[in-house]
This record gives C-alpha cells, sequence and structure tokens, in this order.
C-alpha cells in the first residue's frame, strides 16, 4: 500500500501548511501513540520527508514553528491542512469587504464571502428574489438583482 500511494503525497515534502483542525502529532509514525500531543489551528509546519507506518500508513515527519518535531498521518494532513497562508487569507478578505446592500450578485461573489453553497429563487408577480445561503448562518436576499439585505448569525445588517 505504502509504495502505490507515496508518489501522491511526495510532492508535499518541502512545503509549508497551517493546520485547520485539530490533529495529532506523534513522536513516532504510528498514531496508536499514548505520547501523540494535539496540534490546532493555525499552527504552521513544514513536512520534510515521508515514512511508513504501521500497516503500510503513509505518515508525514513534520517540524511545527515552535521547534518541535514528529509525524502526521499523511491522509490526516491532507484533510486537516491548507497550503494556503490564514495571515495572507484575511488580509484579502479585509481587502474584498463583506456584501452590502445595493451590491449587485456579481458584486457580492466578488467579497470576501464568494460562491454560495446553495441559491434560493423565487419569482413573482413583482419580480425575482434571490438568496445567497452561505452555511448555516449567513444569508444575502436580493430583489430584482440588487441586495435588500445580509443577514449574519439571526441578525440583519
Amino acid at each position: 500500500m505504502f509504495l502505490r500511494e507515496k508518489g501522491q503525497y511526495e510532492p508535499s515534502i518541502g512545503k509549508d501548511y497551517w493546520i485547520k483542525l485539530l490533529t495529532f502529532l506523534c513522536p513516532t509514525p504510528k498514531k496508536a501513540s499514548t505520547d501523540c500531543v494535539t496540534i490546532v489551528a493555525p499552527t504552521k509546519l513544514q513536512v520534510d520527508g515521508l515514512e511508513q507506518g504501521a500497516y503500510g500508513t503513509p505518515y508525514y515527519h513534520v517540524r511545527l514553528s515552535d521547534g518541535r518535531s514528529g509525524y502526521i498521518m499523511a491522509a490526516d494532513l491532507k484533510m486537516y491542512a491548507t497550503d494556503i497562508d490564514p495571515a495572507v487569507t484575511a488580509a484579502d478578505c479585509k481587502r474584498r469587504g463583506d456584501p452590502r446592500v445595493g451590491m449587485t450578485a456579481k458584486q457580492v461573489r466578488a467579497t470576501c464571502w464568494g460562491e454560495p453553497d446553495r441559491v434560493d429563487r423565487r419569482e413573482t408577480a413583482r419580480g425575482v428574489t434571490e438568496r445567497y445561503v452561505y452555511g448555516r448562518d449567513r444569508h444575502v436576499l436580493f430583489h430584482n438583482g440588487v441586495v435588500t439585505s445580509v443577514q449574519i448569525s439571526g441578525t440583519l445588517r
């Protein structure tokens, strides 16, 4: 299994990543170790090697920005980390801003919120109403192509 998957994991060696969700850093390439510690977002790390763990499972050897090093399952790094610096993302988001009343759909998609998860559309004699849904707690309401309200966590602004 390791040799078959090795090629897909090798391109990550030498790259920087930031943890998005809690994951485990272990002293050896096997997750069952009780000596594993949790690492949380937005911990920065660099992948500096690839090794075979128990049952052929691929593990990355990583070095954290605070100097600690250890092993992370390669599959966990792919799921729980990103190669996009969160500081750069936050700065870009601040520059792009949030949706505001009066914007068009194109302008809303260019904001920090980006593409909606879902679009609900209703057409009546008074025009077209669309609702852009972003997760459970953010919505943008359009009437005839123009934002009429922005709702975040149950509050209108």
